[in-house]
């Protein structure tokens, strides 16, 4: 399978009870165990508003289903939304966002 981590041993690692068949590293007869979450696939939206209707904006966005976090922000854009693709059509995400009302523009920036 994998290769064991090295600092299974370190404080704070959560252990659970030894499993005989598991030749995994030990400490007193418990099994030391690490879960990894992998980050799941996401895209951002970059959002353009009409002048002062960002919130509105980053309002409406928040409200879409697969959009996990908005930010108001400065600069080129006026708010960036990020897209959990996990079960999601991105052509559909981006349907439902371009009716946010004071939108001007969207961009998208999808996973490598």
């Amino acid at each position: 399978m994998g290769r064991r981590l090295a600092e299974a041993d370190s404080p704070g690692t959560p252990t659970y009870p030894r499993n005989t068949s598991d030749p995994s590293p030990t400490r007193d007869g418990w099994t030391v165990a690490r879960m990894v979450l992998l980050p799941s696939p996401a895209a951002h939206l970059l959002l353009q508003a009409d002048p002062g209707r960002a919130d509105e904006v980053a309002s409406f966005v928040a409200t879409l289903p697969a959009v996990t976090e908005t930010a108001v922000t400065s600069g080129a854009y006026d708010v960036i939304a990020r897209v959990d693709l996990t079960g999601e059509d991105l052509s559909r995400v981006l349907v439902q966002a371009r009716r946010a009302p004071g939108l001007c523009d969207v961009r998208v920036c999808r996973p490598a």
